[in-house]
């Protein structure tokens, strides 16, 4: 204790930041390990359209995060850390819109299920979307009363679920439809940690007053988000859509392994952003920049510090065991080519998230998705003039070159944000 009281005003023990990443990094590793475990038993198991589909449905499910993010998550968060008390009275309306979101997402990925790959993956994979979108909001609660360890559990909980029933898939015969199935029983049984009472205040009642609570959320935050989501989405994942929808799922096979192997930092980022955001925004609420924008170089350090460990791993993977990844029937030098490009498609995004969040915290949804919307365009040209001109892997350059604008768009906000605000102080 009287360490820390000799710290000077604003610092913190560099272990108590440790401490605030770590716990959050290590379950979301926790998660990503399993995910990990499930596409390589699906690389070494399945057939290339079978991978395919799984692939692209979990980038569905991953794309049901940004929703979830921008039309509940982020906009209860920020409601809560802008009370000086931090309680979430009058707020109960945002649970049976998650409700009608997580509802939503299951039939999506149900309808993709059934055309790609037939009846019992539709049903696996739906209900794999509607417990993955319940247990996020479960996860951004916990992080917004600023109670990582409610998430962390309900990560570990699901990430040892995953790898035992990818454990039981060897014995019984691994096929898409049982991946289906472990991701949805996790996510079942991962929602006990946040306690019934979370899933009670869920019910499907007095919907008509729940839309009217929640029409001034949509006006001010959640319009302009989702427009920032939708774009971001198809800025990111443009080859995800484009190759499988001109090319098919076999095609897009080598691009999913390259993606696997960033599939970590990609989970970090996410999981971080629900950690931060709500430190984010009540820093911003109490006006002190400082404290802001060192979450934001310490969010950006961690990303970085886990997308070099990555790297270095798929390095070492590609140069003493390739075999253990790579099918004989898939193009070993083009599923290092799809690495090398997802490994800078990666940094750019590290680079980008955390200023991201900082924009979102103050209050900037517009401008912030006018930026998105320039990089969609951008990514989108790219990605299909690449599809007609080159082999499917280079598409992946396309949306490296829509992140790089999004990621300068968002410092540009940021230095005039700063410019205006010393204005205003002279």
């Amino acid at each position: 204790m009287a360490e820390a009281a000799a710290l000077p005003p604003g610092k913190k023990p560099i272990r108590a930041t440790l401490a605030r990443f770590g716990l959050a990094s290590m379950s979301s590793a926790a998660v990503s390990v399993s995910h990990l475990l499930v596409q390589l038993v699906s690389v070494r198991r399945l057939e290339a359209s079978e991978i395919g589909t799984l692939a692209f449905l979990l980038v569905i499910i991953q794309f049901g995060y940004g929703l979830s993010n921008a039309l509940v998550s982020t906009p209860y968060a920020i409601a809560v850390n802008q009370r000086e008390d931090g309680a979430d009275e009058g707020f109960d309306f945002f649970f049976p819109m998650n409700l009608l979101l997580a509802l939503s997402q299951g039939l999506l990925c149900a309808a993709i299920g059934w055309i790609m790959a037939g009846p019992w993956a539709a049903a696996a994979f739906g209900l794999a979307g509607v417990f993955s979108l319940l247990r996020w909001f479960g996860r951004a609660i916990s992080y917004a009363h600023h109670k990582p360890s409610g998430a962390a559990v309900s990560d570990l909980v699901y990430a040892v679920l995953v790898v035992a029933g990818v454990a039981a898939t060897l014995a019984v015969g691994a096929r898409l439809e049982l991946f289906g199935a472990v991701i949805a029983g996790a996510g079942l049984l991962a929602l006990i940690p946040f306690g019934a009472g979370f899933l009670f205040r869920h019910r499907p009642t007095k919907l008509g007053r729940a839309f009217a609570d929640y029409r001034p959320v949509w006006k001010r935050q959640s319009a302009w988000t989702l427009i920032g989501v939708i774009t971001t989405e198809a800025t990111s994942n443009a080859h995800s859509y484009i190759v499988t929808l001109f090319a098919g799922p076999a095609a897009f096979a080598p691009i999913a392994v390259g993606m696997l192997f960033f599939r970590p930092v990609n989970v970090c980022i996410t999981a971080l952003t629900q950690l931060e955001r709500p430190r984010m925004a009540r820093a911003v609420g109490q006006g002190d920049e400082r404290s802001a924008r060192g979450s934001v170089r310490a969010f950006m350090a961690a990303l970085v510090v886990i997308w070099v460990a990555t790297a270095m791993t798929a390095a070492l993977i590609l140069w003493l065991v390739p075999q253990v990844i790579i099918k004989p029937t898939l193009s070993v030098e083009t599923v290092m080519i799809a690495v090398g490009l997802c490994a800078a498609l990666s940094l750019v995004q590290c680079l980008q998230a955390p200023m991201s969040v900082l924009t979102q915290a103050r209050g900037a949804f517009r401008p912030l998705a006018a930026t998105s919307v320039r990089s969609c365009i951008v990514g989108v040209v790219a990605v299909v003039a690449t599809t007609f001109l080159a082999p499917s892997v280079y598409t992946i350059a396309g949306v490296v070159l829509a992140q790089l604008v999004m990621m300068l768009g968002i410092w540009r906000l940021d230095h005039d944000w700063r410019r205006t605000q010393r204005e205003a102080a002279e």
